[in-house]
Formats: C-alpha cells, sequence, structure tokens
C-alpha cells in the first residue's frame, strides 16, 4: 500500500511576489470575463433563473418548474438576485467570484504539493483556462460554483492527511463535498477520490482506523444529503427524487444515450477543446521525454541484475499508478485521484457538453503548473524560445473570438444558430404582445428565453436531451399543440430537434394552428390564431 509521506510544515511566511502572481491570476480571470458578461445569456444560466425566480415567487419546484439538479444550484442563483441583481452580467459576476477563490484554492494546493513556482503558475493557468470561451467558462453555469467546494475539499484533505487525521476536519471535508454535489450531481466522483486517497496513503493503518476516518468523511457528505433529502420532502418527495435521481439514471447518462451519441459527442468536444489538448499533450510529450531517458538508463543499469533475478524493472512514470511498495508522495496521488475523478465526473452525463470540462481544469491545471516548473530547467535554450510561446498561443488560442469586436458580433462567431443572438429581441416581443402569464414555447431548446421574456413554457422540460431522454415527450408536444391549451406563441430557434423526424410531425401540426406574425433575425416567431385581433 502507499506508505504516508511525512512533509515538513510549509513556512508560514510567503514572500511578497507569491502574492502578486495570486493577486494577478485573480484579476486575469475577471479581466478575460469581462468581455464576455455582455454575451448572451446560455440555455443553462435562464433555466437556473427561471426556475429559481419561479421557485422564490412561489412556484413548484420540480413540479412545473422541472429541471434534473439539486437544490444548491437554486439557491446560489436566489443568493445572486439578493446580492448582485437578476441580469447576465449579475450572474456572470458571481460565478467570477466563486472562480476566483477557486484560484486561490488551486494556488494554495499546489504550493502544499509541489513547490511555490508550480502554484503560481498554477493560478494563472487555471485563471485562463477556466475563462476559456470555448469551454463557456465565462457563463454561471453550475461548475463554476460546484469547482470550488470541491477544490477546497482537495485542499483542506491534503491538509488533514500531513498534519493528522483530524476527525471533524474530516467531517469539513464531507460538508465541502455535499456541497459541491448539491451544486452539481457529477460532483460525487470527489467521495472515491477522498476515500482512496484516505485509505491509500497510509496503507500500514489498521482497518478500524481507516472506517473511523471514512465514517467521519461520510458523516460530512450525509449532514448536507439529509438538508437536500428534508427540504425535497417539503417539496414533494416523488417529483424531487425524480428529478435529481432517478431521472438521469433511466434517461439521460453516458449509460442510456448509447455507443453512437457518446463518441459523436466526444468528438465534438475534443474539436473545441482541440487548443487545451494540444497544450496537454505537448506538456505530455516533455514530461515523457525526461522520464524515457531515465528509464532507459535505469534499464541499462539493472540489465544483469534483472537476468539474475528475471524481474522486469519498477518505473514510476508521471501517469502510472506508483509502485505499491514504496512511498510516494501525497500531493501526487491525490492529484492524480483528483484528475481521474473529474474526468470520470464530465463523463457521467452523457452529453459531453464543453462546459464539463470546467471540473477537470482546477486539477488539470495544478498538474500543469507543476510540469511546466519541472521541465523548464531541463530545456535548452532554443527549446525554451520555443516551448514557452507555444504554451501560451495554445492556451488563450480560444480567445480569438475577441477580434470581431463587439457582443454581438462574437456571439455570431460563437453560436452556431440566430436563436441566441437574437433572443433579448425575440423575448422583448413575446412580453409587448402577450399578457404576464401567457404560456409560450420554445422549440426546442433555450431557456433563456423564458427567463427573459419572463413568461412560463407551455411543457415543463426545457432542454433538447430531456425531449430525447423522456420518450413521450413527442407526443406530449403535439398533444399540447392540438390542445385547447396550447401557448400563445411558439419560437422556433431553427434547429431541427431530437425527434427521429427532424421534428417534422411536431410543426405540420403548428401549421394547422399557428401563422408566423415575426422574424427576427432568421428567428420566425408564430402566434395560434385563435388569439389574434382581427383589427391588427
Amino acid at each position: 500500500m502507499y506508505a504516508r509521506s511525512i512533509s515538513a510544515p510549509p513556512s508560514p511566511h510567503i514572500p511578497l511576489v507569491d502574492w502578486l502572481w495570486l493577486g494577478v491570476a485573480v484579476l486575469l480571470s475577471l479581466a478575460l470575463r469581462i468581455p464576455f458578461f455582455r454575451i448572451p445569456m446560455l440555455a443553462d444560466e435562464g433555466g437556473y433563473a427561471y426556475a429559481t425566480r419561479g421557485w422564490v415567487n412561489g412556484g413548484d419546484l420540480y413540479g412545473d418548474l422541472w429541471i434534473s439538479r439539486p437544490q444548491g444550484i437554486f439557491f446560489v442563483y436566489a443568493g445572486i438576485f439578493d446580492l448582485f441583481g437578476t441580469g447576465t452580467t449579475a450572474f456572470r459576476f458571481a460565478a467570477w467570484i466563486a472562480i476566483a477563490l477557486t484560484v486561490i484554492a488551486v494556488w494554495g494546493f499546489t504550493r502544499m504539493y509541489a513547490s511555490p513556482l508550480a502554484a503560481n503558475l498554477a493560478a494563472i493557468i487555471f485563471a485562463v483556462a477556466a475563462s476559456l470561451p470555448n469551454l463557456e467558462g465565462y457563463t454561471a453555469n453550475a461548475e463554476m460554483f460546484m469547482g470550488l467546494p470541491a477544490a477546497l475539499a482537495a485542499l483542506w484533505l491534503l491538509r488533514i492527511g500531513r498534519t493528522g487525521w483530524s476527525r471533524w476536519q474530516l467531517a469539513g471535508v464531507g460538508v465541502m463535498i455535499g456541497t459541491a454535489i448539491a451544486l452539481k450531481p457529477s460532483a460525487a466522483v470527489m467521495i472515491p477520490v477522498a476515500v482512496l486517497f484516505i485509505v491509500l496513503i497510509d496503507g500500514g493503518a489498521p482497518a478500524r482506523l481507516h472506517l473511523t476516518r471514512l465514517l467521519w468523511l461520510g458523516g460530512g457528505v450525509a449532514a448536507v444529503g439529509a438538508g437536500l433529502l428534508i427540504h425535497g420532502w417539503t417539496l414533494g418527495w416523488s417529483d424531487f427524487i425524480y428529478a435529481t435521481f432517478t431521472y438521469r439514471l433511466s434517461a439521460q447518462s453516458a449509460a442510456t444515450v448509447g455507443l453512437q451519441h457518446n463518441l459523436e459527442a466526444i468528438g465534438r468536444l475534443a474539436w473545441r477543446a482541440s487548443a487545451l489538448l494540444g497544450l496537454v499533450a505537448m506538456l505530455l510529450a516533455f514530461r515523457y521525454r525526461a522520464d524515457v531517458r531515465t528509464g532507459f538508463h535505469r534499464i541499462t543499469r539493472r540489465t544483469r541484475s534483472q537476468a539474475r533475478s528475471r524481474r522486469w524493472p519498477r518505473w514510476n512514470g508521471p501517469w502510472l499508478m506508483p509502485n505499491l511498495e514504496r512511498p510516494r508522495d501525497d500531493g501526487k496521488l491525490l492529484l492524480r485521484l483528483w484528475l481521474l475523478g473529474s474526468i470520470a465526473g464530465a463523463s457521467v452525463g452523457g452529453d459531453w457538453w464543453s462546459h464539463y470540462l470546467i471540473q477537470v481544469i482546477a486539477p488539470l491545471a495544478a498538474w500543469m503548473g507543476w510540469t511546466v516548473a519541472v521541465v523548464w530547467p531541463t530545456l535548452a535554450k532554443p527549446v525554451r524560445s520555443v516551448f514557452a510561446p507555444a504554451t501560451v498561443i495554445l492556451l488563450v488560442a480560444p480567445f480569438w473570438v475577441l477580434v470581431h469586436g463587439s457582443a454581438a458580433n462574437m456571439a455570431e462567431a460563437m453560436f452556431s444558430h440566430p436563436g441566441y443572438p437574437s433572443q433579448d429581441r425575440v423575448a422583448a416581443y413575446l412580453r409587448e404582445n402577450s399578457e404576464p402569464g401567457t404560456s409560450i414555447y420554445v422549440a426546442f431548446d433555450q431557456a433563456s428565453i423564458y427567463y427573459l421574456a419572463d413568461r412560463p413554457p407551455a411543457y415543463r422540460h426545457l432542454y433538447d436531451q430531456e425531449l430525447r431522454g423522456i420518450p413521450s415527450s413527442y407526443s406530449d408536444l403535439i398533444s399540447i399543440i392540438q390542445g385547447p391549451n396550447r401557448p400563445e406563441f411558439i419560437v422556433s430557434t431553427r434547429q431541427p430537434g431530437p425527434f427521429a423526424d427532424a421534428s417534422r410531425a411536431f410543426w405540420q401540426e403548428v401549421g394547422q394552428y399557428y401563422v408566423r406574425v415575426e422574424t427576427i433575425d432568421d428567428v420566425p416567431i408564430y402566434q395560434d390564431t385563435s388569439r389574434i385581433d382581427p383589427a391588427s
């Protein structure tokens, strides 16, 4: 098993230059986000805001206000409403605060497990990578908020592993993990990360001692979970459990969407994140270069002894599980577990949206900072003159969209359909031409329009992946169009929809009861013919 690393506690004195690095990283994360504060609200932001506003105003969360998330993100948005406001800029500024605090946590973790230089580099890398526009890093998605308690849990776990396994602090780590799960269920991967670290790092400890530590950790997670469950019971037990647990297992996960969907989605994600993946590949190449050379020399030196003993050499590369018979650094172990757990968390949903990668950025940045700090002294000057600019270029390449200047032009370049750039004007039209409480339907995504227009959806499932995962959704929608309580307006975002016939049956029914009344930047708006004033 892993032997526990005994390290001298870090000096309490932190040089001013390191504080300056940290300050620059925090300010850089804000500076990179400001140009995107006015980019149109995204569907996830709009869905969270719509459900939160309805809930705060007395609506039925997980009933009519249905989103497959625990309550944590709605509590966060309710706090944003009170502290900063209800607009897109308010949401994204609050998300930056969470990212800024995560910068500090990543800096502290990397400083503890590696070195001050690696920590300074990791803070800068995280500030940039967590803001990447191709990963929707500027948004107020749940990943931005979930990353903070997850990073604090990793930092805290590393600290108590070195200073003594305080039971109450283990419970505190559990509370951090539980909080992260309340914000984004995929953070549940931090539970096995913590469990494996506790067991492996002190492998010689009695099983009873391991069990005690794990019980205290689990108690912290359970404390948060109990609060969520009690609150969910008050909201409506069946709806709560379905929305937060059983829906994902039965309809929307990597195991339910099929192999082809997973492969296609992974391909799209790899293309969007190609610059970041290229940077990782480059750092791996430089890191392996040194290890391969070292391993080769070890093999040649040990040829005779290996021939006598007939044993393979024990060589621990940077991405191989360490030899269980040899002591290993606790920080490296935790970082590996954290990184692997985060990758697993980004994959469990099966949708592979680009913003899922944000939860991987914190441990990845810690590894990148350490790798650059280790590789740089081994490089010759001519190689350094290529390595440094290549690292910077690959890291900041996605910010090319800034050359388009205005938020409107950037939105046109960033989004593949006109629904996002024109959604503010679409929402304004709907507000001006309908009474409050009048239902609308946006086919088949873009929940932000419901929030901006302040009009309820005719169907409680707001996203196309939900329509894809629920077998009855297509017939439900057609029945709504045919029924007497059909929505007054239907907005087409000009997406084909998630249905096998490219939604032709839906639009045929729309043609029976609706007529186009407005087109805003190629976004058509249809109105129920029975509600059109003949005088107009």
